[in-house]
């Protein structure tokens, strides 16, 4: 790579971006301008709103009869205080009421035993509501006191009666954590949304603005490699991304430092809250948000590029923009901590960080973790950005890769796979849906919530195929097969479990903490109903799973890529999908074997027979761990031996050998 051309290149596609009003609008103007102007501009019209509130006077009726006027009285006592009402007298209650001539009456219930009231009010007119909740004090009040007065007159303490226990709350949080708790769910919504919006617009300009120009045929007949042009592309991405990086977290620092100054002086806020030791926080947040900012560069970088037209570019990147902020949105669902498998999530991992920094929590693995994912991302989209440019594709579309989902479906051809812009649109979709609707089903339906879970592993690629007319056969791989690719399976599926309990255990090692969680997911999966279990863990995720990763998504893969590299692109893909460092290896290597089986029987039933099998294997070892320790000695050893490592090593090496050469045997006999 010629370092002096890219440079060059460089400093073209920066020109040229710098060029476009769009792009300086979205990085300058919006992080500086828009955003802390938004912020003190809401926090005046919500501070001019309640003091109006408070300030208002409050139409009020009686529906009794008060001719001492006791009640009125009551009232009128709490103007000092702040609570200014008007009663007034009115025939027909429920018509002023409802024509918000009053804000709210009360009637008065004489034959009950005790002094019993009904308060009227309408909770959609907000003066209403808010008077409804000031007649609450009153009322309250009101009884207070004649309590009091019923305790001392029959010679107690009204103090040791309603208070006969007294408790002292004492926050240990300091100013600064409770500071970075109120804040801290924000400003990471905001960051992730301003970071996106900032590269969104360079990433079309370089990508599908420059092919609708006609000016990127141009650059290719100059001596120039598909490596530099592409490394001076995301490099202009990625500097713009950098930049509104960090604009952005100067410029919330600034709005926090003011709405935490703004809190303190109207006495609502912590006091003596010191900004400096916030340092550390905002020094490692901005290296995870600039490890972030090139991963979202590279990431719509590569969506842009299937665009043929900047409206087209707009159209594609869309779907990205919402899932990205309905990823962001976990920063406000309460009690999801990052851990180290939400710490491999993208988007998620960036909002649970900047959130848990902010109140000091710190730990080192967790921000490894995080920090490594991005930048681990990050080059990944940067290859697969490369596998795009070498591609013939981006010049002239042969649609293989495209999003057809986007396009009229009059216009969609009938039969055929997926593009794989399709199957990475259904991916991402997928991620989303298990992420927030699978773990609502999960909290609402309990155990059966997981099988609803594994049920958008088949409609949302099912959908998609039909919508763009797809041969659903042939996409899910939908055909019986000959029974020696089911002994394949067998033999190879065997050999991956050896291999895999090698690997979990060193992965085990390696990552406690998520060793632990995943432990806890294993337990929160028992039950006592092993038929249950076996529905649940066993057979959904057998069918479903397959459907998805070694139907479609392997549909679209082999019909872009030669077959090795589809497969793995299959077996990585399904190993991410189990959020679980610990799995990954071991689920990313069934995977391969599954997506193997399905290439070569061009069926996903032998896939789906091991599948439940794994599966099966693991509930009968969860349910019943003695008988099967007995069947099967190395199921009832807590730890694995350096020699157990070697047998289980040698020997499932052995069997994925001896699985694949069933297949090529029978095939050279076939030949």
């Amino acid at each position: 790579m010629n370092y002096k051309i890219v440079k060059c290149l460089y400093k073209k596609e920066i020109l040229d971006v710098l060029r476009d009003k769009k792009t300086v609008l979205m990085m300058l103007v919006v992080p500086l301008i828009v955003y802390p102007l938004l912020i003190v501009v809401t926090m005046q019209i919500m501070a001019s709103v309640s003091t109006g509130l408070s300030e208002s006077t409050y139409t009020l009726a009686f529906g009794f009869d008060d001719k001492s006027g006791v009640y009125e009285n009551i009232f009128e006592e709490y103007h000092d205080e702040g609570y200014y009402f008007n009663v007034v007298h009115v025939d027909n209650l429920n018509e002023a009421l409802k024509n918000q001539s009053i804000d709210a009456y009360i009637i008065k219930d004489d034959e009950a035993k005790k002094e019993s009231f009904k308060v009227y009010y309408l909770s959609a007119v907000t003066n209403s509501n808010y008077a409804a909740s000031m007649i609450s004090k009153v009322l309250s009040d009101y009884s207070e006191s004649i309590t009091i007065d019923i305790i001392e007159e029959a010679g107690m303490s009204s103090d040791e009666v309603l208070n006969p226990v007294e408790a002292e709350f004492v926050d240990m949080s300091s100013s600064e954590e409770s500071a970075g708790n109120m804040l801290g769910n924000l400003i990471s919504f905001m960051l992730i949304v301003s970071l996106l919006m900032g590269t969104m617009y360079p990433a079309i300009d370089t990508t599908a603005g420059e092919r609708e120009r006609g000016t990127l045929e141009t650059i290719l007949t100059l001596p120039v490699r598909n490596q530099e042009l592409i490394m001076s592309k995301f490099m202009t991405v990625a500097t713009i991304g950098v930049v509104s990086a960090l604009l952005n977290v100067i410029s919330m620092g600034g709005i926090g430092a003011y709405m935490v100054n703004m809190m303190q002086s109207m006495g609502t806020g912590e006091s003596n809250v010191n900004i400096i030791s916030f340092l550390p926080a905002i020094i490692i947040c901005v290296l995870c948000i600039f490890a972030f900012a090139v991963f979202i560069s590279a990431i719509t970088m590569c969506v842009c590029a299937f665009a043929k037209t900047y409206k087209e570019a707009n159209n594609y990147i869309t779907p990205l923009m919402l899932v990205i902020m309905f990823a962001s949105f976990v920063g406000f669902i309460p009690n999801v901590e990052l851990n180290s498998n939400m710490a491999l999530v993208p988007v998620v991992n960036i909002c649970l960080l900047v959130r848990d920094i902010l109140v000091f929590k710190f730990n080192t693995g967790i921000i490894a973790i995080v920090l490594i994912s991005n930048v681990a991302y990050g080059i990944i989209a940067v290859m697969l950005l490369g596998k795009i440019y070498n591609s013939e594709a981006i010049l002239f579309g042969d649609n293989s890769a495209s999003v057809q989902i986007f396009e009229k479906r009059s216009n969609m051809k009938q039969g055929g796979v997926p593009t794989l812009g399709d199957a990475w649109f259904v991916v991402a979709l997928a991620a989303v849906g298990m992420i927030y609707a699978g773990g609502m089903m999960q909290l609402k339906f309990g155990y059966f919530g997981i099988l609803g879970s594994q049920l958008i592993f088949v409609f949302i690629p099912l959908f998609i195929a039909i919508y763009t007319k797809k041969n659903l056969k042939e996409t899910f791989k939908l055909r019986l097969c000959k029974p020696k690719y089911f002994a394949s399976a067998f033999v190879m599926t065997v050999g991956a479990i050896m291999v895999g309990m090698v690997l979990s255990s060193i992965m085990s090692a390696i990552f406690k903490t998520s060793a632990q969680g995943a432990a806890e997911s294993m337990d929160a999966l028992m039950t006592d109903n092993i038929f249950k279990m076996l529905f649940v863990v066993a057979l959904a995720p057998g069918i479903c799973e397959e459907l998805m990763f070694r139907g479609y998504l392997l549909s679209a893969t082999e019909n872009k890529f030669k077959s090795q590299r589809a497969i793995l692109i299959v077996a990585v893909v399904f190993g991410v999908f189990h959020m679980s460092i610990v799995k990954f290896l071991t689920t990313a290597l069934l995977g391969y074997v599954f997506a193997y089986i399905a290439h070569k029987s061009k069926s996903i039933i032998p896939g789906m027979t091991m599948h439940f099998m794994n599966n099966a294997l693991s509930c009968l070892v969860m349910v019943y761990p003695k008988q099967m320790g007995e069947i099967i000695p190395i199921f009832a050893a807590e730890t694995l031996t350096v020699f157990d490592f070697m047998v289980l090593s040698v020997l499932g090496v052995i069997l994925m050998f001896l699985g694949r050469q069933i297949i090529q045997e029978k095939e050279e006999v076939t030949q």
